[in-house]
């Protein structure tokens, strides 16, 4: 994102300076072309100043005024033209330029003494070269002008090119690095637990069939852990046994859910930060997930692991009463598909139904009936 952020900002600039570069040139073009334009018009202007039957003094007003308005163009055009060939050209315009002012200087004086004939020799000779010259070095610098400008243009495009080209490689190679690589364990810790209250989870019957070296489950350990849940007078123990159990299960996590209603929500976890917890709950009884199910059908249910994720157990917690609530546990190393840590789970879950109170049962009687045994109890 700082890539893609910084690219754009960089292309908006660029695109900026080519717009600039863009009105530069069509400013020198016109400035150049009024040059040429003035420059033909002070060429007319010295051959009325000797043409016989018209006064001269019009033309040399109007000369003097258009030598001016050249000069004004060329001082004014020079802080456009980008340095090298242009600004060579624009000096070989001012040498041309200055040479028609000192012709036009000689050509008056030639009038003031009243010789006419020498200052016709003067325009229509030595004045044709230079007026000749003058336009030479007019096209010139229209050239020159257009081909720096352009090649100015032709850099900023490349460097928008080349913004957009950097930009592409670092998305592609963000991408590259944040595609998973198989048998890597990229994950989010703390909602692998998700899974379990996941609708898209493979949900699957306990099965007897174990990993191919899965870790041996202490089965004293188990024993001694379900004392423990057996003796436990406040949560702080029973906490302390449902981190035991986590070890022996070999899971990362284990919450405990009770019904309530309709819902289970979390009661109890270990391995979880609290946030997270609150995040998953509740669960509608109707859900289709592995603690949803596991409480409906009251059998243990199981998430099978992949390459990203660890598997995951869901065992019911079932009292005098039925099903309370369901104890899952995220198990890792393939352990969901190991009879014997299905086994042990099953126990915990079992114990935990004599100590840990029952919560409002699901409502199983429909509203019609109890509608009824309302209406009959009030009659």
């Amino acid at each position: 994102m700082a890539a893609g952020v910084t690219g754009g900002f960089f292309v908006l600039t660029t695109h900026r300076r080519a717009a600039a570069i863009d009105a530069m040139s069509g400013d020198v073009a016109a400035r150049i072309e009024r040059m040429i334009t003035t420059a033909s018009d002070v060429a007319s202007a010295q051959h009325a100043y000797v043409a016989p039957g018209q006064p001269a003094q019009p033309w040399l007003e109007r000369g003097a005024m258009l030598l001016q308005q050249f000069g004004q163009d060329a001082v004014a055009i020079r802080p456009l033209l980008p340095p090298g060939s242009a600004a060579a050209a624009l000096d070989d315009v001012d040498k041309a330029f200055k040479a028609i002012v000192t012709l036009d200087g000689k050509v008056r004086e030639s009038l003031q003494e009243d010789q006419s004939l020498l200052a016709a020799d003067l325009i229509f000779s030595e004045g044709r070269n230079t007026a000749d010259g003058l336009a030479a070095a007019l096209h010139a610098l229209e050239a020159s002008s257009r081909q720096a400008l352009g090649g100015q243009r032709a850099f900023l495009e490349r460097q928008q090119w080349g913004a957009v080209g950097a930009v592409a490689i670092v998305w592609i190679v963000g991408l590259l690095v944040l595609v998973p690589v198989p048998g890597s364990e990229v994950r989010d810790p703390g909602f692998e637990g998700l899974r379990l209250s996941n609708p898209e989870s493979r949900v699957t019957n306990p099965s007897p069939a174990a990993p191919a070296s899965p870790p041996s489950v202490d089965l004293a350990e188990a024993a001694d852990i379900c004392g423990a849940f057996a003796r436990t007078t406040d949560t702080a123990a029973l906490r302390e046994a449902l981190a035991r159990a986590a070890s022996v299960l070999d899971a990362r996590g284990i919450i405990v859910w009770m019904g309530a209603g309709e819902e289970l929500f979390p009661a109890l976890w270990h391995g979880y930060d609290e946030r997270v917890v609150e995040r998953l709950g509740p669960i509608p009884r109707n859900a289709a997930n592995a603690t949803a199910d596991a409480w409906r059908t009251a059998h243990l249910r199981t998430v099978a692991s992949n390459q990203m994720f660890d598997g995951a157990l869901a065992a019911p917690v079932s009292g005098i009463n039925g099903c309370v609530g369901v104890l899952t546990a995220e198990v890792r190393n393939g352990r969901e598909g190991d009879a014997a840590t299905q086994a042990v789970a099953a126990m915990f879950a079992a114990q935990l139904a004599g100590i840990v109170p029952a919560w409002p049962a699901a409502s199983s009687v429909p509203e019609s009936a109890n509608s009824s045994a309302v209406t009959a109890s009030r009659g």
